[in-house]
């Protein structure tokens, strides 16, 4: 029993790890502002942005420091009238990517998850029972794990028309409101983060290599296993303010994992199995200014 129980909780937190990004990079950037607070942009007409670290000092106080300072590009975009309902799918993504860009600093998102499924070995037997018993711990862990983070999600930088399956726009009120489908994306183990369709726009698990962290108790073989993420129905909706501001926004996804021939051994104790097969899927949304 207690075999199967630490089992069950390794491909536990695999699911779980499947949606615990956070939707941001690594190191924080902010965009130089002048007195005024508007916008700093280079001879290029390029927003001039600065990524910040943190460092301890002696005191054990953390200090943010500036390590250097890049240039992200806003793509000046000649929209053909006041109507967004008239542009083109190019126009209206070029749009979105320069509101994603100057929200950077202005706004606050939230990250939610929930667990859809888990199923282990089918489901089949005691090992059933024992998923059946861990599921609320793993769903109640997942409600718990909402997080909130500066700016907008996704590697919006990168976005291109090619990313998506639909697009559109429209008026609504003094707002422009933009809506986008996007391309299903499938990763493996070593995924990254702002990569791919769905990770261009909304973000996504990165390398699920790296779960073996926080489970230093248990060998897991990765590498040898067949391990897949498949980002399903990736969706987003923004209202975008007359200053370019995203003011609200959902991004939304199902995230389907799938693992055959995973070998899991703990590293002090003779516990030892092999999980033919699993699959787990884990709804994945993020908020700004509470949703639209």
């Amino acid at each position: 029993m207690k075999k199967l129980t630490a089992i069950i909780m390794v491909i536990a937190m695999l699911f779980a790890f499947a949606a615990c990004n956070d939707g941001k990079p690594n190191d924080p950037t902010e965009i130089v502002t002048n007195d005024s607070g508007e916008a700093v942009t280079n001879e290029n007409g390029e927003v001039e942005t600065k990524v910040v670290t943190e460092e301890s000092t002696s005191n054990g106080e953390t200090t943010a420091q500036v390590e250097m300072t890049e240039s992200t590009t806003l793509v000046d975009v000649s929209v053909p009238s006041e109507d967004p309902a008239t542009w083109t799918d190019e126009e209206i993504v070029t749009f979105y990517r320069n509101a994603a860009i100057r929200s950077k600093t202005k706004v606050t998102s939230k990250q939610t998850m929930t667990l859809n499924e888990m199923v282990v070995n089918d489901g089949d037997g005691l090992l059933g029972t024992l998923v059946e018993w861990a599921t609320p711990f793993l769903v109640s862990a997942l409600e718990d794990s909402s997080t909130e983070f500066d700016g907008i999600t996704g590697g919006y930088e990168n976005l291109v028309l090619s990313d998506t399956t639909s697009v559109k726009a429209y008026k609504s009120g003094e707002y422009t409101v933009v809506e986008m489908t996007l391309k299903e994306q499938t990763d493996g183990i070593h995924g990254d983060t702002f990569s791919g369709t769905v990770g261009h726009a909304i973000s996504v698990v990165g390398d699920i290599s790296s779960v073996a962290e926080a489970l230093p108790m248990f060998a897991i073989d990765f590498e040898n296993a067949d391990i897949k993420l498949h980002y399903a129905n990736p969706k987003l909706k923004v209202k975008i303010n007359k200053d370019g501001i995203i003011e609200k926004g959902t991004w939304t996804y199902t995230v389907d994992v799938t693992v055959a021939n995973l070998n899991i051994a703990a590293v002090r104790l003779p516990i030892k199995a092999f999980v033919e097969s699993a699959h787990g899927s884990v709804g994945y949304i993020i908020v700004t200014g509470g949703g639209f």
